[in-house]
């Protein structure tokens, strides 16, 4: 019987070649994974304020002071984005909220907090009344003044923090980081004599050509109390003028905020469009929008929101209102708008 000598098995030098290059592939992408993971550490959210009432500043601030960026959502369909950790919000209406705060886009924390209603004021004279822009811009000053009769003292907090920003009655202000800021003056070193109000800033935008440059449109400032003279002049009272009866203007229909967000999402759904808010504009599609610092009309707007046809692609959609004291008709948006990643579309 004859024995069979056993060939022993080779492997091709290109397979082992092949085997070896992916294998380093393979510890270079494990080694750049390791390199580029961030560890998400504790932290924890504070809340601090007199009283935790409607339309009453409350300072939130993080222990996460290794972040570089902070985006904080108050649960009332508001939220800001800072790079700083602290953050100053009103809230509008009594109820439960759930605050939550993700730092560097990937590391959240959450927190609870009850708000009351504020008692009624008793004396209307106690109440501020000063002049506050709605629309500011990162790195350019803006002026808020008050004008209530008897003031002495004044403690401005323009939002970016805590602590007293000015002290006389006219203050300027230049903002650091964009997002809606929540600006608050105390009168006469009295808690009882708060005012609030709330400002979108926007980022800084870019300067046109050229070619393109055209006269910024002026946003519409909101005043608090109208400087106009209560009785009129005395030449007026001594020979007092025919009345001119001026036809009616048109009123526009009240929409809140979270229906407004909520029918634009709809636009983007594509089931409603531009005309579908014609009542709340007093059927000027027109007025001006300002996403994400870029101005263009509403109907260019809507244009846009159909072109993404799903808002599930959408993931933050925050708006502010600018009315008409007069006709109560919107005349101006302020809206921001973020994208899920993966969805860049035309934003």
């Amino acid at each position: 019987m004859e024995n069979k000598k056993i060939q022993p098995a080779y492997l091709d030098e290109k397979v082992i070649l092949a085997m070896i290059i992916t294998a380093l592939l393979g510890l270079v992408i494990t080694g750049f994974k390791y390199k580029n993971y961030e560890h998400c550490f504790d932290f924890h959210i504070k809340a601090k304020a007199n009283f935790f009432r409607t339309d009453e500043p409350i300072h939130f601030e993080t222990d996460a002071l290794y972040a570089k960026e902070f985006e904080w959502d108050f649960g009332d369909n508001e939220s800001s984005q800072t790079n700083i950790s602290t953050v100053v919000h009103a809230y509008n209406l009594p109820g439960e909220y759930t605050v939550s705060l993700m730092v560097n886009g990937n590391c959240t924390e959450y927190k609870t907090i009850y708000i009351t209603r504020a008692p009624k004021i008793e004396n209307p004279l106690l109440m501020p009344r000063f002049v506050c822009p709605q629309v500011a811009e990162v790195g350019k000053a803006v002026t808020f003044q008050d004008t209530t009769a008897g003031a002495h003292s004044w403690e401005w907090r323009f939002g970016e923090t805590a602590v007293i920003d000015a002290t006389s009655s006219t203050a300027s202000y230049t903002y650091k980081t964009p997002g809606l800021k929540t600006i608050s003056l105390v009168l006469n070193n009295d808690p009882k004599q708060l005012g609030v109000c709330k400002v979108y800033v926007n980022d800084k935008t870019i300067a046109p050509s050229r070619s393109n440059t055209r006269p910024a449109r002026q946003q519409p400032a909101f005043i608090v109390v109208p400087a106009k003279p209560q009785t009129p002049p005395l030449e007026e009272q001594n020979h007092p003028q025919p009345a001119i009866v001026e036809p009616p203007k048109p009123q526009g229909v009240t929409i809140g905020k979270q229906e407004l967000e909520t029918k634009l999402r709809g636009v983007v759904n594509n089931y409603l469009n531009a005309e579908s808010f014609a009542p709340y504009f007093c059927n000027n599609l027109n007025i001006p929008v300002s996403l994400n610092g870029t101005e263009v009309t509403f109907t260019q707007f809507c244009n846009k929101l159909s072109s993404i046809k799903n808002d599930k692609k959408i993931r933050q959609l925050n708006v502010q209102q600018i009315k008409s004291s007069e006709t109560n008709c919107l005349i101006g948006l302020n809206v921001s708008l973020k994208m899920k990643q993966g969805f860049l579309g035309i934003f």
